[in-house]
């Protein structure tokens, strides 16, 4: 049996590649493998992809780069939008080219990493309908968020979630081909020929419950990976790579110090690399110990979840944070060596609810401490408290359709003068 997997170009204002890559994906490529499946895999957003020899992309700081891009028309959603839209990843040309060498599938699977990025799995669906008649899986943030919606994009499976076993299931009762489920797979890094850089889970799911946050949809309980089996991934991708460095994509990274350290010390003995924790850390955690711990192992990029020091944001958030332990925090951090160009604080803008004052406060506060401030746009998730509290607060704006959840929009700051407004953040950030 041979199977395809894809994952599409992007349509949106902007993308970077942030040590981006489609890793709970990989989890469902192993699956295939292990069942005896010959597979491919085409990444619209491989940047090592051979299109690229010759051009100007270039790498920039610990493998993180641009995409290639063309700009194109805006959809009717965005025409008051000021920004210019545009398709990210390889052109349609070259993986036409790879289909036409490729021969023919017996299944063809496709993820998507954005509720709003619908857009490219839905060109990579009608390309590959032009080509054959084989069964289309379809499956990530999109289908498990919008999955009505999802259910219109021409797929013959629609899987929601991140339950394996589940995937096996309805794979099963909707194609004449079978899986057996298999425990403790891996993701299958060797569909890649070169790499810049490597990313690991230690952890799947949250213990926390944040109202605008929807990790628990797709990993309603929180796990430990065994120890040794990610330091296993880690080292043989390092040295087949040859990359130096790793970014975690963890929820809760130092929820359970235990489990880290153990990790990255195993890690470490083999190769010294340079880790990045870009989707934020939980600066409670970040004790003496702690912060000593992230500077003796070469931790670069340290990205802390703020997200607002306004009271009633701190209770939407489990009260996982409170101002006093972020100072704390960036005291320990000072004291172990750290320096502003390696620290940044992210912050939420755009809640139901939220007033644009709210923000700027606390953009004022941070710009006491010598770290870099990261506005992380907010835009409605599909099954959140947030969600649901939003579609009560504005019930005239259409929450429903995926395109509107685009962060990049600002979705519920409906104020007069509002990119105006946006404009003013977006340099007051910037002159922190």
């Amino acid at each position: 049996m041979r199977a395809l997997f894809i994952n599409p170009p992007v349509y949106d204002f902007s993308a970077f590649d942030l040590w981006s890559k489609p890793y709970g994906f990989l989890f469902i490529v192993d699956l295939f493998v292990r069942n005896g499946w010959d597979v491919s895999f085409f990444d619209f957003l491989d940047r090592n992809h051979s299109f690229y020899d010759g051009k100007t992309r270039k790498d920039k700081k610990y493998g993180c780069g641009n995409y290639y891009y063309e700009i194109i028309d805006k959809p009717a959603f965005y025409r008051n939008v000021p920004r210019r839209y545009k398709r990210f990843g390889l052109p349609n040309h070259v993986f036409i080219e790879f289909l036409e060498n490729a021969g023919r599938f017996d299944v063809i699977v496709i993820t998507c990493a954005m509720t709003y990025w619908y857009s490219g799995m839905l060109e990579v669906i009608k390309i590959c309908k032009n080509f054959t008649d084989s069964p289309i899986v379809i499956g990530g943030v999109y289908p498990t968020f919008c999955y009505q919606h999802a259910k219109t994009a021409g797929a013959d499976i629609v899987f929601q979630g991140g339950n394996i076993r589940k995937f096996v299931e309805i794979f099963n009762e909707n194609t004449p081909f079978h899986l057996n489920y298999i425990e403790n797979l891996k993701p299958c890094w060797n569909v890649y020929e070169k790499l810049s850089y490597l990313v690991v889970r230690t952890t799947f799911g949250c213990p926390f419950s944040c109202y605008y946050c929807g990790v628990n949809k797709i990993h309603p309980v929180y796990l430990l990976r065994n120890q040794d089996e990610v330091v296993q991934e880690a080292v043989k991708n390092l040295e087949r790579y040859r990359v130096n460095d790793i970014a975690f994509y963890d929820d809760a990274l130092l929820y359970n110090f235990d489990h880290l350290r153990k990790i990255v010390e195993k890690i470490t003995e083999a190769k010294k690399v340079n880790f990045h924790t870009p989707n934020g850390i939980h600066p409670r955690f970040i004790n003496n110990e702690m912060a000593s711990f992230l500077k003796m192992y070469n931790f670069k990029t340290i990205r802390l979840s703020v997200e607002s020091f306004d009271i009633k944001r701190q209770h939407e958030s489990s009260n996982k944070l409170f101002f006093s332990e972020f100072e704390r925090a960036m005291k320990n951090l000072i004291t172990a060596g750290f320096s502003k160009e390696e620290l940044a604080a992210y912050i939420l803008a755009g809640l139901p609810g939220q007033k644009f004052e709210e923000v700027t406060e606390t953009v004022k506060i941070l710009k006491n401490f010598p770290c870099k401030i990261k506005i992380a746009e907010y835009s409605p998730i599909p099954g959140t408290i947030d969600f649901e509290i939003s579609k009560k607060l504005y019930p005239e704006l259409p929450l429903d359709e995926p395109l509107y959840q685009n962060n990049s929009i600002f979705p519920l700051w409906n104020f007069e003068g509002k990119w105006e407004k946006i404009n003013w953040l977006k340099n007051f950030v910037r002159d922190s």
